[in-house]
């Protein structure tokens, strides 16, 4: 899963998924900027958060938490 999270800003993990959100501003100059979040959804595996638990041992919240944007597009993986 590291290859995964290489462009991540923030993973976290829910009761179904691990998520990759990718941050980023769009600035069209016709609208105001605005925080768009690309996130990826995994499913989560036993093999997933055994990776995830290893690679994320250090946070005081193993789960992590969700940064708020904007707008969002979500992908899913099994």
């Amino acid at each position: 899963m590291d290859d995964c999270f290489e462009e991540a800003t923030n993973v976290y993990r829910t009761k179904h998924y691990i998520v990759e959100q990718v941050l980023g501003v769009d600035d069209n100059e016709v609208e105001c900027a605005q925080l768009c979040s690309h996130d990826t959804f995994y499913r989560r595996t036993k093999k997933r958060d055994a990776e995830y638990e290893e690679m994320f041992r250090s946070r005081k919240r193993i789960d992590g938490k969700r940064l708020p944007s904007t707008m969002s597009s979500r992908k899913y993986v099994d």
